[in-house]
């Protein structure tokens, strides 16, 4: 075998931290397994493990986007709880700053997956391997970078030559950035797999139309971010609307149209509606922690480990509970799996799904720490008690906020993710895949691109085509507050509330507990470590605007 350059190599200014080599093959990977038959997946799979803290913990990417946003709040529950170094509550009141834990994380991670992807690429194509494998490392490499792009306005151009070399990465902003992360896309695409040939927990010809079509719906963010009010293209409106028809027209996706929550049930790979998904099985160390985040510590959700319990943590926003009035009828907006009250058998034991508020119901421990059953062996259905903290009914309540409604029950829970019933513990494991890219948003992509070209009957039917799949009253018109509720009640949680919000003209706005109208909250710091890291080369990279 010829000699295979490089499995470590330094990427200068990219790993976001003081040490800046970063490894490309996990421990497991070493050269014995470039000789495998294997070799491909194996080089490929440490560039999506960094997309597991990202998306699988509560207080990374999902900080970023919800909790920064208007649809949900992480107070000091009672004073005891969830204080966390005031992460939370500093991105909720957007007063966070270069030192922000969830910013040097997120941006530390982001960075190493860009850097795996190309080593990826160099050490796949010195082994002669498959080109879609190549294909898919640079492809996942511009995933990375649009993450970065989106987050923190900023990109890196970093070529498979040039690793292990001391050329730097070229830094890359606005539209320059934008034009080459499209770029990236368009030279893969063609070489990529359909989803019957590698599922949707790989990057895939409809994924980079997903993500091409989500990319130019913001551009007009992407290349002028600071601007008063953003001007959508409409050719680059068409080019969503062909993007997101492809997928559309593909036959290899669908809407879900009987349980809009199995979209996110146990064992939901390769799910019809998933088009980009993060792998969660259990050979893949998934987390449970979103699923565990909301809920309340005496809310059991395995018949096996009692320790499989919640949080208390995030709950949705009393301004987000109030975007849903005249669409409670929505069955996205909840479905009951438990009665209120009386008993079940073990067969038909799962949570309520979607927006909780109100006394809540569950199983409960008796005097032996066992589940109570009745006579017959079924199990109790009772109140809801918080025993661990307050011994009060777990009741969630609308009002939440930072200061004065901070106790452990303040605020409507998002059940969305289903609790996975083998977890040993709340946080750990699940079978739950988590979807990036799916067809409930492929649908509203192409409905808003319609709108901003002129197409109101278009975008009516898009609207009202995924409406009617979940089983939803259908609207009799449309506008861009529509647009953006319609987002809301079919997207909530999903990695991408500030992301609409600064496209719909949202993210300046007051809400509960948050007053800042700066624009340049529109994107995050550069961590300040990497401005440091950064000054031997004076010039290279400047930290963003106000920051």
């Amino acid at each position: 075998m010829k000699n295979i350059p490089i499995l470590l190599f330094t990427l200068f200014l990219l790993a976001g931290c003081t040490d800046l080599t970063e490894e490309i093959l996990d421990t497991a990977v070493g050269r014995g397994v470039l000789e495998s038959p294997e070799a491909a997946d194996q080089i490929l799979a440490p560039v999506y493990a960094r997309m597991n803290d990202m998306y699988g913990s509560h207080n990374w990417l999902f900080n970023l986007q919800s909790v920064a946003s208007d649809e949900s709040i992480v107070p000091f529950r009672g004073g005891t709880d969830w204080f966390d170094g005031g992460i939370f509550i500093e991105m909720h009141q957007h007063s966070w700053t270069p030192f922000h834990a969830t910013v040097r994380n997120v941006w530390s991670h982001v960075t190493q997956g860009i850097a795996r992807a190309a080593g990826a690429q160099q050490v796949i194509a010195e082994i002669n391997g498959p080109e879609r494998y190549i294909a898919e490392a640079r492809a996942m490499g511009a995933y990375y970078n649009y993450l970065l792009l989106d987050h923190y306005g900023i990109s890196f151009r970093k070529l498979p030559e040039e690793v292990g070399t001391p050329i730097l990465s070229t830094v890359l902003r606005g539209a320059e950035a934008f034009d080459f992360i499209i770029g990236e896309i368009d030279a893969v695409e063609t070489q990529l797999g359909t989803k019957t040939e590698v599922g949707s927990t790989r990057f895939s010809k409809a994924a980079a139309w997903g993500l091409k079509a989500r990319m130019l719906l913001n551009k007009a963010v992407y290349v002028n971010r600071y601007a008063p009010s953003f001007s959508f293209d409409n050719a680059d409106m068409a080019l969503v609307v062909q993007y997101t028809t492809q997928i559309i027209n593909s036959g290899q996706y669908a809407l879900e149209t009987e349980d809009y929550f199995s979209i996110w049930n146990i064992n939901n790979h390769d799910h019809r509606e998933h088009i980009f998904a993060f792998d969660q099985r259990l050979e893949t160390n998934g987390s449970n922690r979103h699923a565990w985040f909301g809920t309340s510590r005496s809310r059991h959700g395995s018949l096996t480990n009692i320790l499989a319990v919640g949080s208390d943590g995030v709950s949705l926003t009393t301004d987000f509970y109030n975007k849903w009035e005249g669409n409670r009828d929505d069955p996205r907006y909840f479905q009951r799996n438990l009665p209120d009250g009386g008993s079940i058998p073990d067969t038909q034991f799962r949570w309520n799904r979607g927006i909780q508020v109100g006394q809540q119901y569950g199983i409960v421990l008796d005097q032996n720490n066992r589940f109570k059953r009745t006579p017959n062996g079924e199990l109790v259905i009772e109140k809801l008690v918080n025993r661990t903290r307050t011994g009060e009914d777990v009741v969630y309540t609308v009002e939440v906020d930072l200061n004065n409604n901070r106790g452990h029950s303040n605020g409507p829970r998002a059940f969305k993710i289903a609790f996975d019933p083998m977890a040993q513990t709340g946080q750990c494991c699940s079978r739950v895949n988590i979807p990036l890219i799916r067809m409930g948003d492929v649908y509203l992509m192409r409905a808003e691109a319609e709108f901003r070209r002129g197409n109101t009957q278009a975008a009516l039917d898009d609207v009202n085509a995924l409406r009617a799949a979940r089983g939803a009253r259908l609207l009799e018109s449309i506008d861009l507050e529509r647009l953006y509720l319609e987002r809301t009640y079919e997207l909530y949680v999903e990695f991408l509330a500030r992301t609409d919000a600064i496209r719909f003209g949202k993210w300046e706005n007051q809400w509960i507990d948050k007053t800042s109208s700066n624009p340049i909250r529109r994107v995050f710091p550069i961590p300040q470590n990497v401005i440091d890291a950064a000054s031997g080369s004076p010039g290279y990279l400047q930290q963003n605007q106000g920051y």
